[in-house]
């Protein structure tokens, strides 16, 4: 027996290293093909490369036009010099100004580098992406929205002067400037009717869809669709501290789905544990609950190929990613939202004789710090910038005094934030007239004591808050309790809130349930969601709940 067992593993060898020999003799290099994904971090603009078989540093760094240095430079945490490549690794790769990328074979060893070439009188497809006009928009309002020029606009699409009509479809360029000072064939400007039904332009919240009185096709024929829906989570990954519990944000789902399937919605939940790395194959899933990291969710994008709509659900460094994927959709709120916020209630809270004081670490920048100040100005408020020990200097006697903590909010400004709160709490003995404005992050700290920020009345603009006053909210918990037999965390109303905004629109829509994302609000137990289109096709969440400390302990719910 074992002797026939030896004979068939050598029979299996030999027909292992005939085929080997054969493979050798026919072997064609893979070629390398540039990506088209592309992210922003750190200020500067990436490929995202995924590693096939048998690619290597010197095919790779020729397709793209750089050198081996400047890969090894722009991934360090992956160790290439020491450790290499491996198959499926993504390597961010830096995009080169006039350089021809190409797929090229592997063991090419020429690059084509080209100068720039004259200006097109045509836009290539990749050079813009389209924006259907809305009934209440006028140019400057569409090119302020995407951060161009409204000569760029005009001239891409050979326009004879600024007027737009609604549905009209504009080219908006990727590179504004190329299209500035130009001379370009003029075209009268088309309409576009469309072919499919489509959300209205007047549909946003109900109160637009009751003033617009035009519901087309998508809404008047809502119907009952059954819903697909993957959710990917890295469940066998270790919790530390107070980290997400993803078992939590799945029980959430999971009766977010029961409470609509007992109302008549048909919901099939496909659940994977990408703790390993596993991409799954979302085709066929309406939209997909997760990854959350930043590397699954590009890993997953790449693979997919668009297959599902892929769902941020906990993560706000994600955000950078949605100006270069076309498929996802950035759930959690992004600090800058917030922060503009922030700002705007300040505005409507601001009254003669107040003063405005940002307050920030001796000495040192940051991105959070430096939105603060641009959102400050932009608004046209006046401010004082100050030092948690200078702050009372800046302080009026009269009127509210209005402090801004302005910092990374990482654990280096732990102490930061720490003194900053005790300063101000001690100095709110003498100026009761002291008010505190923050963003979500500053409630996380354990090390601030709560009845300080009573004290101070904090106003906080957040992306998450529980007001367990709500209707909704006790049904959930006597359900959740019944059913779990625990008490739900932050992640369980995650789960049940994405769950219920997505499946609810895919049960209505079908496969259309994507043109009404910016078109169609949701209030949730905990967040909220208002998505509005980036450039790159994607959708962020701009929706945000104003919170307010009060001096008697409670916290309120104001927006």
């Amino acid at each position: 027996m074992n002797r026939k067992i030896i004979h068939i593993l050598a029979a299996s060898l030999l027909i292992a290293a005939a085929d080997t020999a054969v493979f050798a003799q026919e072997y064609i290099a893979p070629q390398v093909v540039v990506s088209k994904e592309k992210v922003r971090s750190g200020g500067k603009v990436y490929y995202s490369h995924v590693v096939q078989e048998r690619q290597t540093l010197y095919s790779i760094s020729k397709a793209y036009g750089v050198t081996i240095e400047e890969i090894y430079e722009s991934n360090p945490a992956l160790n290439l010099p020491t450790e290499g490549l491996k198959k499926n690794q993504i390597l961010m790769i830096p995009v080169k100004e006039n350089v021809q990328q190409e797929a090229m074979p592997a063991e090419a060893s020429t690059v084509q580098v080209q100068q720039p070439a004259p200006q097109p009188a045509a836009a290539d497809q990749e050079d813009y992406f389209i924006h259907r006009v809305k009934w209440f928009e006028d140019l400057d309002a569409i090119a302020k929205k995407y951060g161009v020029s409204k000569e760029s606009i005009i001239n891409i699409n050979g326009m004879t002067s600024d007027k737009v009509k609604r549905k009209q479809e504009l080219k908006i360029p990727r590179h504004p400037e190329e299209w500035e000072g130009r001379s370009v064939a003029v075209r009268e400007p088309e309409v576009t009717e469309p072919v499919e039904a489509e959300v209205s332009d007047t549909l946003g919240d109900n109160e637009d869809r009751e003033e617009g009185g035009l519901l087309d096709d998508l809404f008047v024929r809502e119907g009952k669709h059954d819903v697909n829906v993957s959710i990917l989570l890295p469940f066998s990954s270790p919790r530390k501290g107070d980290k997400v519990s993803f078992m939590d944000f799945y029980c959430g789902s999971l009766l977010a789905a029961r409470t609509m399937g007992s109302h008549g919605t048909n919901i099939d939940i496909r659940a994977y544990d990408v703790s390993q790395g596993t991409v799954p194959d979302l085709s066929g899933s309406d939209f997909s609950i997760g990854p959350v990291s930043r590397a699954d969710i590009m890993k997953t994008a790449y693979h997919n190929r668009g297959a599902a709509w892929i769902v941020s659900p906990l993560d706000m460094q994600v955000e950078p990613l949605a100006d270069s994927l076309s498929n996802l959709i950035q759930a959690p709120t992004p600090t800058s939202v917030q922060i503009k916020d922030m700002v705007e209630w300040i505005r409507e809270d601001l009254r003669s004789g107040d003063k405005v004081i940002v307050v920030s670490p001796s000495g040192q920048t940051s991105s959070y710090t430096d939105t603060v100040l641009k959102e400050l100005e932009k608004a046209g408020i006046p401010y004082s910038s100050s030092t948690p020990g200078s702050a009372s200097s800046h302080m009026n006697s009269a009127g509210t005094n209005r402090i801004i903590l302005a910092c990374d909010y990482t654990d280096r400004s732990t102490v930061f934030l720490i003194e900053a709160v005790r300063n101000l709490y001690m100095l709110s003995s003498r100026r009761p007239n002291i008010v505190l404005y923050s963003t979500s992050k500053i409630r996380t700290y354990d090390q601030i004591d709560v009845e300080q920020l009573h004290k101070l009345n904090l106003h906080a603009c957040v992306t998450y808050f529980v007001d367990y006053n709500s209707k909704d909210v006790k049904d959930f918990l006597l359900q959740y309790r019944a059913l779990f037999m625990a008490e739900p965390s932050r992640s369980a109303y995650s789960g049940y809130d994405l769950m219920r905004y997505f499946s609810t629109l895919s049960y209505k829509y079908g496969k259309k349930w994507p043109k009404a994302l910016d078109r169609v609000d949701f209030t949730g137990l905990q967040s909220d969601f208002k998505l509005e289109r980036t450039a790159s096709g994607s959708f962020i969440n701009t929706a945000v709940r104003r919170v307010v400390y009060n001096p008697d302990y409670s916290v309120s719910l104001v927006r």
